[in-house]
This record gives C-alpha cells, sequence and structure tokens, in this order.
C-alpha cells in the first residue's frame, strides 16, 4: 500500500450491491489518486449482484463482474482513512461493533436496490455517482 495514497473504504449490507457498485464508479471517476475498496456487515452470494454488474456495465461502462464479497470483519479499518457506510442500519452497528473508528464512518444513506427492478439500480448508481462526484472527487482528484 502506498503511505502517500488516501485509502477509501465503501460498506454496506451485503456487499452485493451498494458497495461495489460505489467501489467500481469511484476508481472509474477518481482513479489511481486513492486505494477504494469495499466491504459488508454479512456478505452474500458469491460475486456482485448480477443487476448490479449490468447496471454499471450499461451506465458507465465500468465492469465489477470480478467483484468478490468481502467481510468487515476480514477488513483492517485503521488502513483507511474514510470508511463511507451506505445506509443507517449498518452505520450504527459499526459504530458499536468498532468505537473507535466510530470518526472515521461517513453516512451516506442509500437506499438498497437488492430484489428490486432494473430502475432502482440504475437510480442507486445515480446517487452514488452524486455522492462521489461531490464528495471525493473534489478531495482527490490530479
Amino acid at each position: 500500500m502506498d503511505p502517500k495514497k488516501p485509502d477509501i473504504l465503501f460498506v454496506c449490507y451485503g456487499n452485493v450491491c451498494r458497495s461495489p457498485m460505489a467501489e467500481g464508479l469511484a476508481k472509474f471517476l477518481i482513479g489511481s489518486n486513492a486505494r477504494i475498496e469495499s466491504a459488508g456487515l454479512a456478505p452474500m452470494l458469491n460475486g456482485a449482484a448480477p443487476e448490479a454488474i449490468a447496471t454499471l456495465r450499461q451506465m458507465y461502462d465500468v465492469d465489477i463482474s470480478h467483484h468478490a464479497p468481502k467481510s468487515i470483519a476480514d477488513i483492517q479499518l485503521d488502513l483507511f482513512e474514510h470508511v463511507i457506510v451506505l445506509d443507517v442500519y449498518v452505520f450504527e452497528a459499526l459504530k458499536k461493533l468498532y468505537p473507535s473508528f466510530a470518526k472515521k464512518l461517513t453516512l451516506w444513506d442509500i437506499e438498497d436496490p437488492f430484489g428490486q427492478a432494473m430502475s432502482a439500480y440504475r437510480k442507486t448508481a445515480e446517487k452514488i455517482e452524486r455522492m462521489i462526484e461531490n464528495n471525493l472527487v473534489p478531495l482527490y482528484s490530479a
């Protein structure tokens, strides 16, 4: 890990929709100016949701098909400058599980599209894109 490079971790519940979408979009929008990863409170499935993969491919030509869900329990939180949590439930759970890292947590309350129509995935991707553009791109542009 490059000590000069800031690190961003996106966290949602299952690490199959929102956080992999956020990871893929942040890598696309920020590039190599930060190390970007994602994890879940309770990882599900064997990869990103097919709808999340299709949405990013269609809307941004971003490929997250290689994504492998990870548990927040397997992540060394002290390596991350920013831990962006994508819903209130996970945010509150992380504050209880990792109280010493509560100051690093930032809440972006974004609805989980899991199990919904493709339009919900598109709305989620658009919200995540706006949040990255407004909050992270200005910090990490070259």
